[in-house]
């Protein structure tokens, strides 16, 4: 059977329809669930919220998050992934509104499990999407771009938090920060085929050849229909993935959602500044993925070690980021930039890996629990570790070197991550 050449421009569109339709609605999803970072000062303030609370109100998104994003597997395949998402729209950007109307911490806390329920498929549905339209030559650029979107929405969040709350008020902010969600939904059904098949702006040749490579490649993983989903978890890289990725989120939700109140407490930075600095670290995240992804694809496409050697990177400069002393606060924010640059380079490579590695009535199932038992672990730990610390501390620092080790400990655990169909003598050469 003939091969795509993706040297040529066979089927270009996809890459101007379809990703960024994936993109804002990742952006979007990962803005509103990292807003309350910027609110938490006041909204603790407002509400009587000691530190313990706080930490909850950020873990108690990944309760909702986890039981959703286990199921989503099975829902992307049930529905469709451009159903799903949708669906995953239009309840996110209600849940994220429904926030502004808490008036006590357990309001608060239902709301955020609400609006992890809400967001928990997208992720999974997203990378069943892109495998649907994209081939295995173009995946890790593809996931690559489709990723930004997070740090994107994690960079915005900060200033455009900050310049609402200044003006207004920590309510109107949740308001008009979750309103763009539906905004996006009626565009998504819009915008994206419900298959291959139907996409109008793709030529008939294009459309055949690109469905001729996706049925290919399934061809070539094809196991016996005895070997069912469930036989994922005899997969050792599927295990290691998850505990690598639930560690490295440890410290992604942890500093996310604390670092505005690190900020706050230097007590020389006015609100505007600590929301455009919060953000900055993201926007350093976006050039990290940009750059491993295509790093990743020239390398023979090598996903392990580009992994787990930056996010070994994330929890050292952590670790360095917590020595520095309160009086040279400047540094410890070019620590954080520096962290914002490795920090999510694990995210496309290891789910681009899942749907490489296994075919795809298994990869998606395994995306689902990597992400939904890895997000668990870190939504739920990360801002919950760094809460019970500081009210247990006169400062920050017990906090950034907890997060740091988890990190460190998370890219190890992902080096492990070998696939049983993998020699050996893999890889590390590709790296170089």
């Amino acid at each position: 059977m003939n091969r795509l050449n993706v040297d040529n421009n066979t089927g270009r569109s996809r890459w101007w329809v379809v990703l960024p339709m994936v993109f804002m609605v990742y952006m979007l999803a990962y803005f509103d669930r990292v807003n309350i970072g910027m609110a938490l000062p006041h909204m603790s303030a407002e509400l009587n919220l000691t530190p313990v609370q706080a930490g909850w109100i950020g873990g108690g998104f990944a309760w909702g998050y986890a039981l959703t994003q286990l199921l989503a597997g099975w829902l992307a395949l049930i529905l469709g992934p451009r159903r799903l998402i949708g669906i995953c729209l239009f309840l996110f950007g209600g849940a994220a509104m429904l926030t502004a109307f808490a008036q006590d911490f357990w309001q608060v806390l239902g709301v955020r499990i609400l609006l992890g329920a809400a967001e928990g498929p997208v992720y999974a549905a997203t990378s069943l999407l892109l495998a649907q339209w994209f081939i295995k030559a173009e995946r890790g650029r593809a996931f690559g771009i489709w990723n930004l979107g997070a740090p994107l929405g994690g960079f915005l969040a900060g200033p455009i938090s900050g310049a609402l709350i200044a003006h207004h008020d920590w309510r109107i902010m949740l308001i008009v920060e979750g309103l763009p969600a539906w905004l996006l939904c009626l565009a998504w059904f819009k915008a994206i085929p419900s298959r291959i098949e139907t996409a109008k702006w793709l030529s008939g040749n294009d459309r055949d050849a690109i469905k001729q490579e996706l049925n290919s490649e399934q061809a070539d993983l094809r196991q016996p229909e005895s070997d069912k989903w469930w036989t994922i978890f005899s997969e050792p890289a599927v295990w290691w993935l998850t505990i690598g990725f639930g560690l490295n989120t440890i410290l992604l939700y942890g500093i996310t959602l604390w670092l505005p109140s690190i900020m706050k407490s230097y007590g020389q930075l006015s609100e505007t500044m600590i929301g455009f600095i919060s953000g900055a670290p993201f926007v350093m995240t976006m050039f990290g993925i940009w750059y491993i992804c295509r790093r990743s694809d020239r390398h023979g496409m090598e996903r392990r070690w580009h992994a787990a050697i930056p996010t070994m990177a994330s929890g050292l400069i952590v670790i360095a980021a917590a020595m520095v002393p309160a009086s040279l606060f400047w540094i410890q924010i070019v620590l954080f930039l520096m962290m914002g640059f490795t920090l999510k380079m694990l995210m496309p490579l290891i789910f681009a890996r899942l749907t490489e590695i296994l075919p795809t009535r298994k990869a998606m199932p395994a995306v689902a629990f990597v992400s939904g038992i890895g997000n668990l672990i870190g939504q739920f730990l990360g801002p919950l570790l760094v809460g019970y610390i500081r009210s247990a501390s006169t400062d920050y620092r017990a906090s950034l070197l907890c997060l740091g080790c988890c990190s460190l400990l998370g890219g190890i655990a992902i080096a492990f991550a070998r696939s049983r169909s993998e020699p050996r003598h893999e890889v590390i050469e590709q790296v170089n």
